[in-house]
């Protein structure tokens, strides 16, 4: 039987949005539909989209971690926070084992898989 023909979860996602950056509901909400269409895109499944405003920026990957997430998925880099932050974000979803998604930017470099001590070059 092909695969196609089994019911096949899609991968979970949840989208990010600074609040800072998405300043309007109409920005935000445009930015939602940008998220939505780049997951149907993918066969990613959305289950929500998040807006940070920024007041406890470790509360926003708390209350994602642990939730047998495959990505969090952004705008662009701009959504994960201004740079220390972003970094620390960076780091807690590498740890916790979940891809970081861009829509429009460059990709992030990690995960990198493990180079092969044993290669001979």
């Amino acid at each position: 039987m092909l695969t196609e023909q089994l019911p096949v979860p899609l991968p979970l996602v949840v989208g990010l949005l600074n609040a800072s950056v998405a300043t309007s509901l109409r920005r935000r909400q445009a930015l939602s539909e940008v998220l939505q269409s780049f997951c149907a895109e993918r066969e990613l499944a959305l289950s929500t989209v998040i807006t940070d405003d920024g007041s406890d920026p470790e509360a926003v990957v708390t209350s994602i971690t642990g939730k047998g997430l495959y990505a969090v998925v952004l705008p662009t880099d701009a959504h994960l926070g201004a740079r220390g932050c972003a970094d620390r974000r960076r780091q807690r979803l590498q740890v916790a084992g979940i891809r970081l998604m861009v829509v429009r930017g460059r990709q992030p470099a990690w995960p990198r898989p493990a180079p092969d001590v044993g290669a001979i070059a």
